[in-house]
């Protein structure tokens, strides 16, 4: 009797301790050959041509595996001068292509500015940004700023959508 229930009490802990380790497999599905979940590529896009005050393109193509990526619920660009002299500005993205999002808007003033894009999947959130220049003058002082590798200005906080 008294090895009956040392038997089953054992049977009992062997049984829980398999189902407990069965539990803790790795989901491997979806990741590449080293392990990892397959990333995305980016590609944020400038208008050819930054002349204050006309219209200007700006793009993202997103690829995952090399093929383009359609997975945002949330896709939005945001721009503002580099140096802060007004608040940033959000603009929905449109889908321009499969994978690719674009917005046009209206340049600003001459000066340096930033861009980023905003895309939010179940998967993925990615916030690439990239500086850009207006005017001439402008273009010279991205040149300095690059070169002496001056880190990224930040959008200044401003009320939350």
């Amino acid at each position: 009797m008294k090895r009956n229930r040392i038997a089953l009490a054992a049977g009992t802990l062997l049984a829980g301790a398999s189902l407990l380790l069965a539990g803790c497999q790795a989901d491997t599905s979806g990741l590449d050959d080293k392990g990892f979940k397959p990333h995305l590529t980016v590609d944020l896009q400038l208008p050819k041509q930054l002349e204050p005050g006309q219209e200007g393109r700006f793009s993202i193509v997103v690829k995952k595996g090399g093929e383009p990526y359609d997975g945002f619920y949330q896709a939005r660009f945001q721009l503002w001068p580099e140096d802060g002299s007004s608040p940033p500005v959000t603009v929905q993205a449109e889908k321009a292509a499969p994978g690719t999002y674009a917005v046009t808007r209206p340049l600003g003033a001459e000066g340096v500015y930033r861009i980023k894009f905003n895309g939010i999947s179940a998967e993925y959130e990615i916030m690439p940004s990239k500086r850009f220049a207006i005017g001439a003058h402008a273009v010279e002082t991205l040149a300095e700023m690059e070169k002496a590798g001056a880190a990224p200005a930040l959008p200044s906080p401003g009320p939350h959508h």
